[in-house]
């Protein structure tokens, strides 16, 4: 029996040899990834006087492992305490072994603190500076913290941005840190993101490293002096814990620099974009593969612009406006602005609906900059679009005498239909503004009106092809998209909905329309609208219900 036994059980028992091979294999490659690390608590220190050495190990190692004899020669030791910690977090184990030692320099000189080595594993050398004891200015550690800068660049234009990049570093407990700007005449600094926070060791010391990123902004040409930025705080010294504490201040500033700025050309006309790299991209929803693009009178078409400028504030964006024909109205989101490097990234979007029949161009797009590189002015365009449009299921809306809400800047056009962009888009007049406000609001109510044809959403369905028109409309609330609200409003059949609610919803719509386009824009939150909604729906789905019922009977 025992023999058939251990036949039976042959292949259960290879495989587990097998595996128990691979554990002893991987736990040995872990024994072989383990590390050693030296550190010290000071670097510069008087004669005599104790600094503590830590030695630690990322695994579980014998307490005696430390040898501790290559510090015979230079310094003397006392006997080392040791600590061992086994944890194990979300089923990952990990060990490690940590000695701590005091340490004090026989003589004066700087000395090499060796290597140490603990079973194979071996620590980095540390510089150590010994000092006189009674020389106090000697004793001066400065090496607690360290403040570095760098500047991308050290030539530009006016206008153009430089990247300012402060390092921080430091090694002792401090009280009531604080970082200064650099700052310079001229010059405009301005913080950009948060600050980035790691742990580093250099020379046996371990350091908190903060890095932040300014951007410097010349507003003037000439030879401009940029003062390094400053970091003050105050060194915590004396007894931790219990007892009284002495607070040293410490103050470090980064080098000064100097920056070759350059005026703009004196032939340069139009907006002033200094930049090395400008990129100017647009797609379109439904994706035009051809032109004449085929549309019926109401369907939605998207234009998603987007503009990259490196070495650029967001504040000196440029503001993007198209004067489109009086045949389309023109629904157009706020910018929005992001970072990717050292661009800054603008995207604009907007909804394009052909309000009437016939050949319609949509414009196209040209921006004017100069090329920090090359010292030319350079123009980048995106094409325009050729639209065939045929009457749709819905009649079209007389056309009004003002032009549409787009985006709030002003535009020239050429004769060849080309948009050109400036930098200043000033203030609307307010009649203007207060008449295109009524305007969109009636806008807004002829949407209302329901559609034969859902289709006619065009681009702005979403990808969900069994979503109803008003999951597609709650979705676009939710998303406090406005221009998405716009068009799914039009494919939304209310015709179930009671009037009271129906007139409820529409006051809501076009307070979201006016906290985006109106000139006296206010916040806007969409939590009435979601509820009205909702209750549309329960409306709808009880009437058809009764419909149901009274055909059954």
């Amino acid at each position: 029996m025992r023999m058939t036994r251990l036949t039976s059980f042959a292949p259960y028992r290879r495989t587990g040899a097998f595996l128990l091979g691979l554990v002893l294999l991987l736990a040995s490659g872990s024994a072989l990834a383990a590390s050693a690390e030296a550190t010290v608590s000071q670097n510069v220190v008087p004669v005599g006087e104790a600094f503590q050495l830590t030695v630690s190990v990322d695994d579980s190692v014998d307490n005696e492992a430390l040898d501790l004899s290559p510090l015979d020669t230079d310094f003397i030791y006392g006997r080392p305490s040791v600590s061992s910690n086994t944890s194990i977090i979300n089923g990952s184990m990990t060990r490690s072994t940590v000695w701590r030692v005091a340490v004090a320099a026989k003589k004066m000189g700087t000395f090499t603190l060796p290597s140490l080595d603990i079973e194979g594993m071996k620590t980095e050398p540390i510089t150590i500076r010994a000092v006189e004891a009674r020389d106090k200015s000697a004793a001066q550690d400065t090496e607690t913290v360290k403040l570095t800068a760098t500047l991308d660049r050290n030539a530009g234009y006016v206008g153009e941005t430089f990247n300012y990049r402060v390092r921080l570093m430091i090694g002792t407990q401090l009280d009531s840190p604080a970082l200064q700007a650099p700052f310079g005449d001229g010059l405009e600094v301005k913080q950009v993101g948060e600050d980035v926070q790691a742990e580093a060791v250099v020379n046996g010391r371990r350091y908190v490293v903060i890095s932040r990123l300014y951007q410097v902004t010349p507003a003037k040409a000439g030879q401009l002096t940029l003062e390094g930025a400053v970091f003050s705080a105050s060194e915590v010294k004396g007894r931790r814990g219990w007892g009284p504490s002495l607070g040293v201040p410490i103050a470090r500033q980064a080098e000064y620099m100097t920056l070759d700025i350059k005026e703009k050309p004196s032939d340069y006309t139009g907006l002033w974009l200094p930049t090395p790299s400008l990129e100017l991209t647009q797609s379109w929803q439904p994706d035009a593969i051809s032109e004449p693009l085929g549309v019926e009178v109401g369907e939605a078409i998207n234009r998603e612009i987007t503009l990259k400028i490196k070495n650029i504030e967001q504040s000196a964006m440029p503001d993007i406006a198209i004067d489109y024909p009086q045949s389309v109205r023109v629904y157009a989101d706020k910018p929005e602005y992001s970072r990717d490097g050292d661009y800054t990234v603008m995207t604009l979007k907007q909804v394009i609906i052909p309000r009437e029949a016939g050949t319609v161009i949509l414009p196209a797009l040209s921006i004017n900059w100069f090329n920090t590189i090359s010292g030319q002015k350079q123009t980048s365009e995106i094409a325009g679009l050729q639209l065939d449009v045929k009457p749709g299921s819905a009649v079209a809306a007389p056309v009004p005498q003002t032009p549409d809400v787009v985006a709030p800047a002003t535009v020239t056009t050429t004769p060849t239909s080309v948009t050109t962009v400036v930098k200043d888009a000033g203030i609307w007049p307010w009649a203007t503004g207060v008449f295109a406000f009524l305007w969109l609001v009636t806008l807004v109510l002829y949407f209302r009106k329901p559609s034969a044809a859902p289709s006619s959403i065009g681009a702005v369905s979403v990808a969900n092809e069994s979503a109803s028109p008003l999951d597609t409309l709650i979705a676009a609330v939710k998303a406090n998209d406005s221009v998405k609200v716009a068009s799914a409003m039009r494919a939304w059949d209310n015709s179930l909905v009671p009037e009271t609610l129906t007139a409820q919803i529409d006051l809501e719509v076009n307070a979201m329309m006016a906290s985006r386009y109106s000139p006296s824009a206010s916040d806007w939150n969409n939590a009435t609208l979601l509820k009205l909604l909702q209750q549309a729906r329960r409306e709808k789905k009880s009437i058809s219900k009764k419909a149901s019922l009274s055909e059954l009977s």
